[in-house]
């Protein structure tokens, strides 16, 4: 199964761009592909906050790039409405990704690299969930949390890097793995790993996001995946594998009670009760992702809670 998949991707790779049709422009590059080369889909609105184009022109642009021209289907976007018929779906907002030619010209340009791992990482791409709406939801929360995040820093002026310039940087031994940003780390002589649901740094710092749709019991999911990350820093993990030297967990969920439940946990197990380490926010935007507002930057400026120590705001943190 792995090397049929793996023929499949490197032959959808091979494409040749075509030279017919629509010429594609830097700005298509710069405010479409280019973020979707690192999320798996981006609604309309999404692309609309992060381009830097009126958005009028980016919604007619992402039309004319996904309907193609003399009535063939073009290959630079994908829309997810594809796949999955919503029950609302006259309502329901495309879901946009990239496409095969898309992709190539990526490569073709140096703007990605060509390995498999690049994909592979791409943010609201690898939930596991039974679902395939749950996890579109699960997908859907990390990536709008993130790209909010990266709006948000580049209003400011900070530096903002993705998961795939940290990975570039990293150890050659980890950009070869297929899912590089499945960290190994071993807990009671097991071995296991720890998957983030999105990796990026803002200035100096660096932060994991975990996004959470309730789904996960906290005992037996939850507990052991905040154990996995304080093991990762506390045993120099992250120095070997990804080659950084700091890191901070950023966790995100739609209900205030389970929030507290959570801190209440990392309470037991952080040394004195306190943790600089993890960083908790709930919002009612993170609870349905066919309602989630347009990005602006907010969660960038926004208060997150801690346990034992006062809240951390992003904007503040990263330029200490």
């Amino acid at each position: 199964m792995q090397t049929a998949l793996h023929q499949k991707r490197r032959s959808h790779l091979s494409r040749r761009i075509s030279e017919k049709g629509i010429r594609i422009t830097e700005a298509d590059i710069r405010d479409i592909f280019e973020p979707l080369a690192r999320y798996c889909r981006l609604t309309t609105r999404q692309l609309v906050a992060f381009g830097a184009r009126h958005p009028i022109l980016t919604k007619a642009r992402l039309g004319a790039l996904w309907h193609g021209t003399e009535g063939e289907r073009s290959h630079w976007l994908h829309r997810a409405n594809e796949d999955i018929v919503f029950a609302n779906h006259l309502t329901v907002e495309d879901l946009h990704g990239l496409g095969a030619e898309a992709e190539a010209l990526l490569i073709q340009k140096g703007v990605i690299s060509p390995e498999e791992w690049v994909a592979n990482s791409r943010i609201g791409g690898k939930s596991a969930a039974p679902s395939k709406i749950m996890r579109l939801a699960h997908d859907h929360m990390a990536s709008d949390i993130t790209i909010d995040i990266e709006i948000g820093a580049r209003k400011a002026g900070v530096p903002f890097k993705s998961h795939l310039d940290i990975l570039n940087a990293a150890p050659l031994s980890t950009r070869m793995q297929k899912k590089p940003l499945k960290i190994p780390v071993t807990l009671n002589s097991e071995r296991t790993f720890v998957e983030p649901d999105a990796l990026f740094s803002i200035g100096e710092r660096v932060f994991a996001l975990e996004a959470d749709k309730g789904t996960e019991t906290v005992k037996s999911t939850i507990v052991q995946k905040i154990l996995a990350y304080r093991e990762i820093v506390a045993a120099g993990i992250i120095d070997d594998y990804l080659g950084i030297d700091n890191l901070r967990v950023l966790f995100a969920t739609t209900s205030r009670k389970r929030m507290y439940h959570v801190m209440d946990e990392l309470a037991r197990i952080a040394r004195n009760g306190k943790s600089t380490m993890f960083c908790f926010r709930v919002d009612d935007a993170f609870d349905d992702f066919l309602k989630s507002p347009m990005p602006t930057g907010r969660l960038f400026t926004a208060p997150w809670e801690r346990v034992g120590h006062p809240d951390m705001i992003l904007a503040e943190a990263t330029t200490k």
